[in-house]
């Protein structure tokens, strides 16, 4: 079957955006915040409040707490709302939960860019074969699968290129679909304020406004000469590039660093009591490493005490692995001597842990040879934390 070569090379981008982030992933975690402003903060520790907002619910949001404010500045605007609730990062649970849903987006395309914990593009050009509605069909999906696996409500927008596609999932948010095909690229962007353009900052808005330059549109027929002249040969022409809606930047696949997840106990630990909750996080992160074709030199894990202290531990083997037994035989060790040192347990019981693998590599077959070097190694791995006090 033929293919019109016009609609086979329309480009097509969708910038995927998980809504408020950590903030959500903490309503879900603690259900009655829901309707209370809740602000994630990154505590500097020198004082209750000294730090800054991460970031924040939508009611907290509306109640005028941003992201990147002092705390100390964020409880005066929340002063009035006693049901306000100020909590702290906790990325090990972030970075897992981010890590499953970039498996999910990644799986939809193999030209994936994941730009942030919370933020990813898809070129799925070649999967809908240039065609929006298709993509939005895909859209609309991994919404519904994004809700089914991990309750997450998330914002989708697609577009010619990155560009459009990111301001079209910002103007749907929260939890919106929002679609920009090239024929409404002007309509969409002639409106809209300057401050709405990606890569615009407030001085350089600002500067822009003295010029006389109001909105997008504006912008998109302004003297690039004059523009030139005030922001540089090559910035002035971009800003008008991309006020035309202008993007060429490819959605490109970077190699994944790094593979985790991370759970609440049961019960609070102080010894190595949970060796069977462990076992899923095992198997699981094996099977993502087998899914992707990888294997792991560095093995480690990852435990928060009930002070929420966290604190890592890794060991690096000679030969990358992808095997289970032995990714659960070096966790097992390296818990086993963490519990050993009583300096780690100073700062209270284990109330959560969890495991992750890095130093990946891609791999085609591994021969017996290298599994028979690799179960070697474990078993001087597992003789030398057995007999070695120290970690």
């Amino acid at each position: 079957m033929s293919i019109d070569n016009k609609t086979a090379m329309q480009r097509i981008v969708m910038a995927v955006d998980l809504d408020y982030f950590f903030a959500q992933l903490e309503e879900i975690r603690r259900p009655e915040l829901k309707q209370r402003p809740v602000v994630v903060c990154v505590f500097s520790g020198r004082t209750e409040t000294s730090g800054a907002v991460s970031t924040a619910n939508y009611v907290a949001r509306r109640l005028g707490v941003k992201s990147g404010i002092p705390i100390v500045l964020a409880k005066k605007v929340l002063a009035g709302h006693p049901e306000s609730v100020f909590l702290p990062v906790d990325h090990p649970h972030y970075d897992t939960v981010s890590e499953r849903i970039m498996q999910i987006l990644s799986s939809i395309s193999p030209q994936f860019e994941q730009v942030s914990i919370d933020e990813a593009f898809l070129d799925v050009s070649s999967t809908v074969r240039g065609k929006f509605d298709a993509a939005t069909e895909i859209a609309q999906k991994l919404k519904a699968e994004i809700i089914q696996e991990e309750k997450l409500t998330c914002s989708i927008g697609i577009g010619p290129n990155k560009l459009i596609a990111k301001m079209a999932a910002d103007h749907g948010k929260p939890n919106g679909l929002f679609v920009v095909p090239p024929e409404n690229v002007g309509s969409f962007l002639n409106d809209q304020p300057l401050s709405k353009l990606i890569g615009i900052g407030t001085k350089t808005e600002k500067k822009m406004e003295d010029l006389g330059i109001k909105t997008i549109h504006d912008l998109s027929k302004f003297d690039t000469d004059v523009l030139a002249r005030e922001f540089g040969k090559n910035l002035g022409p971009h800003f008008k590039r991309i006020a035309k809606g202008i993007d060429d930047d490819p959605v490109i696949t970077r190699q994944v660093e790094q593979i985790g997840r991370i759970i609440t106990l049961k019960n609070d630990a102080s010894s190595f009591s949970f060796e069977d909750e462990m076992i899923p996080l095992y198997l699981d992160i094996a099977d993502r490493l087998s899914a992707q074709k990888l294997k792991a030199k560095v093995m480690g894990i990852i435990v928060i005490t009930s002070q929420l202290k966290i604190k890592n531990r890794a060991n690096t083997l000679d030969i990358p692995t992808d095997s289970v037994d032995i990714i659960s035989k070096t966790a097992n060790c390296l818990f086993q001597q963490f519990f050993k040192n009583d300096e780690n347990l100073q700062e209270g019981k284990i109330r959560r842990a969890g495991v992750k693998v890095s130093g990946l590599e891609r791999y085609g077959e591994i021969d017996e040879k290298e599994r028979g070097k690799s179960e070697a190694q474990i078993r001087t791995l597992t003789d030398f934390l057995q007999t070695d006090g120290s970690f």
